[in-house]
C-alpha cells in the first residue's frame, strides 16, 4: 500500500531544518514566531489530523453516526486506549538544535492529544488559535509550538508505517538513527527472556520505548521447543536415578499402586532434589538433558547467537506463541 505521509513529513521536516538554518534554535527562541512557522504548524497539524482518521479506521474505530469525525477525541482517544501514545518519548536530536532544557530535548508529543479545547495539547491549542484568528494569535505560531506538532506527526507516522527491523545478532538502538534528522525515539532494548509467551522482560522505561527489541520469531519458537525437550529429558534422568527411584518404592508405593496424595505432594515441593546430592550430581544432568535436546533438535542454545528484530511498541503481548 502506497503511503502518503511520510513523504510529506520529510518534506516538512526539511523546511524546519532549513528554518533552524536562520534562526537559532535554543531555549531562549523557544517563543519565536513568525509566517512561516505558522505555516508549518498548520501544515503538521493538518497531516496529524488525517493520519490520526486513517489510524482510527485501520484500528477498528468506527464512523459516528450524526456528527463529524474529530481527530483528537476520536481518533486519539482510541489510540491511545490500545497503544498509549501519551507515554511514548522522542528525543530531539538534531546538531543544529541547542536545546539544553530536558522539557525541551525530551518530548511527550500526544501527551493530552486525545484532549480538547483548554485541556488539549499546547501544540494543538495554538493551532486552532491561528486557524481562526491569525493576526491576533500570531505569537501562538512558534518555534515551541511547531517542534511539538512536528515531534507528533513524527511519532504518528512511525506507527502508519509499522516497520520490523532484522537485526541478526544486534541487541542495539541505532536502528533509528536515520528515521529523521531532527528526532530519534527511545528504544527497550533487549533485558532477557526464556519460554512462555508473556517471558519477556521489562524495564523501568518500557511505556515509554516507541520501540522494542525482542528475539525473532523464529528463534524464540526454536528456544522454547529446546527448552520444552531439556526439560522433559532433565525430568526422565532424574526420576531415572537409582535414589529417585528408591524413594518412590520405599514410601510412595503400597502394594503395587501410586499413593497419588503423596506423589502429588513429592512431586510439587520437588522432593526428588533431597534424594541425591544437588552440588555434585545437578549441573551434569542438566547439561546432559541441553546436550540431548541440542542434538535431537541441531539447535545449541548456548553456541547459537541470538537473532534479534525491533517492532513497534504497541502495548501488545510480544510473543504470539508460547
Amino acid at each position: 500500500m502506497t503511503n502518503l505521509y511520510w513523504p510529506i513529513y520529510k518534506k516538512i521536516e526539511k523546511e524546519i531544518v532549513e528554518l533552524s538554518n536562520h534562526i537559532h534554535f535554543d531555549d531562549n527562541q523557544l517563543s519565536v514566531y513568525s509566517v512561516k512557522i505558522v505555516e508549518l504548524l498548520i501544515r503538521c497539524v493538518v497531516e496529524i489530523e488525517a493520519i490520526s482518521k486513517d489510524l482510527y479506521l485501520k484500528n477498528g474505530g468506527a464512523i459516528p453516526a450524526g456528527r463529524v469525525l474529530y481527530y483528537d477525541t476520536d481518533c486519539l482517544n482510541l489510540l491511545e486506549g490500545i497503544w498509549e501514545l501519551s507515554k511514548k518519548q522522542v528525543i530531539v536530536s538534531s546538531a543544529n538544535f541547542y536545546f539544553q532544557d530536558n522539557n525541551n530535548k525530551i518530548l511527550y508529543p500526544l501527551r493530552k492529544a486525545n484532549k480538547r479545547s483548554t485541556s488539549g495539547a499546547d501544540w494543538a491549542k495554538a493551532y486552532q488559535a491561528v486557524k481562526h484568528n491569525r493576526s491576533l494569535n500570531l505569537s501562538k505560531g512558534n518555534i515551541k509550538h511547531l517542534l511539538r506538532a512536528s515531534a507528533a506527526l513524527f511519532l504518528l507516522n512511525l506507527y502508519y508505517r509499522d516497520d520490523v527491523f532484522e537485526l541478526s545478532s544486534n541487541n542495539t538502538n541505532t536502528f533509528t538513527e536515520k528515521f529523521s534528522e531532527i528526532f530519534d525515539v527511545k528504544v527497550h532494548t533487549w533485558a532477557g527472556d526464556s519460554t512462555g509467551a508473556d517471558s519477556y522482560v521489562k524495564k523501568p522505561d518500557f511505556e515509554e520505548c516507541v520501540y522494542l527489541i525482542k528475539w525473532a520469531n523464529d528463534y524464540k519458537n526454536k528456544f522454547t521447543e529446546w527448552a520444552s525437550e531439556q526439560g522433559r529429558k532433565l525430568n526422565e534422568i532424574i526420576f531415572s536415578h537409582p535414589k529417585v527411584n528408591q524413594y518412590i518404592n520405599e514410601n510412595l508405593i503400597e502394594d503395587g499402586k501410586i499413593k497419588e496424595k503423596e506423589f502429588a505432594s513429592f512431586i510439587e515441593n520437588r522432593d526428588y532434589f533431597k534424594c541425591f546430592d544437588m552440588k555434585k550430581e545437578y549441573g551434569s544432568m542438566i547439561q546432559s538433558a541441553g546436550r540431548h535436546a541440542s542434538e535431537k533438535l541441531k539447535f545449541d542454545f548456548k553456541r547459537t547467537p541470538a537473532q534479534f528484530e525491533a517492532v513497534l511498541n504497541k502495548n501488545q503481548k510480544i510473543y504470539q506463541n508460547g
